[in-house]
């Protein structure tokens, strides 16, 4: 990607197929630093544990542009993130146990959490901006903050 972004940077030929990578979609400045680090700690402690890590590793590992037409069958058997706080409460919830293994969050967070998630009544959000131009840009003004 570096060399799409900036067409004058020469390409370096590097062999990367024996690195370990970790996908971190690192959150905006809102987030509460101590829960995102404590959760993102909890979330290697739980793969490193997993019996069957190796084969959802495979299972889950992406090789191929899927954005590509030709590889949107590959897409389709993924599963897709959370796409409103309403539905990010559904999973904390449905993953509480791995939070509070070992006492790391307690079950009082956990609620906390998913009731301030769910107070952004954002369940149809998706649905109500979709071909409303004016309401997104609305939203847009109101919440999304650069610099």
């Amino acid at each position: 990607m570096i060399y799409n972004a900036n067409p004058l940077e020469t390409p370096v030929k590097q062999d990367h197929s024996q690195l370990q990578t970790v996908e971190f979609r690192c959150p905006d400045g809102s987030a509460d630093i101590y829960l995102l680090l404590a959760g993102l700690t909890v979330a290697a402690r739980h793969g490193l544990e997993m019996k069957n890590a190796l084969e959802l590793a495979e299972k889950w590992y992406v090789d191929v542009n899927i954005f590509d037409d030709q590889h949107k069958e590959r897409l389709a058997q993924l599963n897709q993130l959370p796409v409103s706080c309403w539905e990010s409460a559904n999973m904390l919830e449905k993953q509480a146990e791995v939070y509070q293994q070992y006492d790391v969050f307690p079950e009082s967070v956990i609620k906390g959490v998913a009731n301030q998630l769910r107070s952004f009544k954002d369940e149809k959000l998706r649905e109500e901006v979709h071909c409303n131009k004016e309401k997104m840009q609305s939203l847009v003004d109101k919440y999304f903050h650069c610099g």
